[in-house]
C-alpha cells in the first residue's frame, strides 16, 4: 500500500485534504456523485493492478491479503458490524439486489419506508414482489419515531428500510434510535448508507446496511460492501457454487461467499486505503466538518435570486439542494456551470425520490476541504 503523510491533528486546516489529492480541472462540488480520491488511493490500487500484470493476478491477490483484511475490519467499525459479516460487492445497488436475494422473504411481503426513499430501492422492493408502507415524518421529512414504534406495534412489516442520508437533498434520518426501535420489535431494519458512509456516523447497530466507495469516503468506483449482524448469518438463503463453497475458509460466516466472485481486487486495495486515510483523519472530526460546510454552503446561497434553499434549517449533512423560483431548467444550470464555469455539481429530478420530490433540484455537495471563497465562486456563477 502507498505511503502516506501522517494524519493531521484536529486544529490543522482542512487545505491538507485538498494537498493529497491531485489539482481539480475546476471546482468540485459533487461529492454526493463520487469524491476525489487522494494520491495515495489511487496508487493503491494501480500498484495492485500492475502486481497482478507482473505476479499473475491470484499470487497478487493472495500477496493483499493482510490490507483487505485491515481495511475489511475496520469498515466493519464503521458499519457496526463484525467483520465475519462484510462482504465487498461491486456498489450499494448491488448490496441492496443481494439482501433481497438471500433474505427470507416472501412476496407480497412489506417493507415500511420513509417517503423521501430512494427512486432505485423502491423499483428493487417492487421488482421482488414486495409491498410498501410509508413511515409518518415530520416536517422536515425525517421519520417520526413515535410513528414508527406503532407501526411495529400495530402492524408490524416484515422489515425497515431507511436511506440514511437522501441523495436529492440534506436530510439525515435518525437511524440508531430506528434500530434501537426495530430490535425491540424484532423487525430487522436494513440502512442504505451510500450517501452516509464517511459523512454522518454510520455504526447505527442496524441489522444489514450495504454502502459505497466511491462517495464521501473518496474511495474508487466499481466496489461497495454490504454489512449483516450476526444473529442473521444462519438465516440467510445464501446461493453459491459448487467451487465457491469448497473455496470458504474455515471460520467464515456465511456472508463470505457474497464477495464478488469476479472483481476488481485493484478497487478493494484502493477502498482498504481510503479507509484507512478516513480512519486516521478521525470520523468524528471529518463528520463535523462536512457539517459545518453544508451550514456555510447554505448560508452563502441562502437569498440568492432565483434559487432557494430547499434543506430543512439545522441539517447536518453537506448536502445542499437549491429550488429554482424562476422556472430555470435544472439540467441546462448544470450545464452552464460546468461549461462556462468549470463547476461540478447534479441536477436532481424527481425519479430520485418519487415520493417526495414535485421538481428538480439542484444538488450542491462540498467536501471538508471546500473554501468560503469556493462558495462566493458558485453564488456569482448562479448569479
Amino acid at each position: 500500500m502507498a505511503d502516506d503523510p501522517p494524519a493531521p491533528d484536529s486544529t490543522a486546516p482542512w487545505t491538507w485534504w485538498r494537498e493529497r489529492r491531485l489539482p481539480a480541472a475546476g471546482l468540485h462540488l459533487d461529492s454526493a456523485a463520487a469524491g476525489r480520491s487522494s494520491r495515495a488511493t489511487l496508487a493503491a490500487a494501480a500498484a495492485h493492478a500492475e502486481r497482478e500484470a507482473t505476479e499473475g493476478a491470484y499470487v497478487a491477490m493472495a500477496e493483499v491479503a493482510p490490507v483487505l483484511a485491515a481495511g475489511q475490519a475496520a469498515l466493519a467499525t464503521l458499519l457496526a458490524v463484525p467483520p465475519a459479516g462484510l462482504a465487498f460487492v461491486s456498489s450499494a445497488e448491488a448490496g441492496l439486489e443481494a439482501l433481497l436475494r438471500i433474505w427470507p422473504l416472501a412476496q407480497g411481503d412489506t417493507v415500511a419506508v420513509a417517503r423521501c426513499e430512494w427512486g432505485p430501492n423502491l423499483n428493487a422492493f417492487a421488482a421482488r414482489g414486495l409491498a410498501i408502507t410509508e413511515i409518518s415524518a415530520g416536517g422536515d421529512g425525517a421519520i417520526d419515531l413515535a410513528a414508527l414504534e406503532h407501526l411495529l406495534a400495530s402492524a408490524p412489516p416484515a422489515l425497515v428500510h431507511l436511506t440514511q442520508v437522501t441523495s436529492h437533498r440534506g436530510l439525515v434520518q435518525p437511524v440508531a434510535q430506528a434500530a434501537a426501535l426495530c430490535r425491540a420489535a424484532g423487525v430487522p431494519l436494513w440502512v442504505d448508507a451510500a450517501q452516509a458512509l464517511g459523512h454522518v456516523d454510520t455504526a447505527c447497530g442496524a441489522d444489514a446496511v450495504y454502502v459505497t466507495s466511491r462517495k464521501w469516503l473518496t474511495g474508487p468506483r466499481g466496489v461497495g460492501a454490504v454489512g449483516i449482524a450476526e444473529p442473521w448469518w444462519d438465516r440467510l438463503r445464501i446461493q453459491a457454487s459448487d467451487l465457491a463453497v469448497s473455496s470458504r475458509p474455515a471460520g467464515t460466516s456465511p456472508v463470505w461467499l457474497l464477495n464478488a466472485g469476479e472483481a476488481s481486487i485493484a478497487a478493494w486495495v484502493g477502498l482498504c486505503q481510503a479507509v484507512r486515510e478516513f480512519t486516521e483523519a478521525g470520523p468524528p472530526a471529518v463528520w463535523a466538518r462536512l457539517a459545518a460546510v453544508g451550514a456555510q454552503a447554505r448560508e452563502a446561497l441562502t437569498g440568492l435570486p432565483g434559487w432557494a434553499v430547499a434543506d430543512a434549517p439545522g441539517t447536518r449533512s453537506a448536502i445542499v439542494a437549491l429550488r429554482p423560483t424562476q422556472d430555470q431548467d435544472v439540467t441546462q444550470t448544470r450545464a452552464r456551470l460546468l461549461s462556462e464555469h468549470r463547476i461540478v455539481t447534479t441536477a436532481c429530478h424527481p425519479v430520485r425520490a418519487p415520493r417526495e420530490m414535485t421538481g428538480s433540484l439542484l444538488r450542491i455537495s462540498p467536501h471538508v476541504d471546500t473554501t468560503p471563497e469556493d462558495l462566493s465562486q458558485l453564488h456569482a456563477a448562479l448569479s
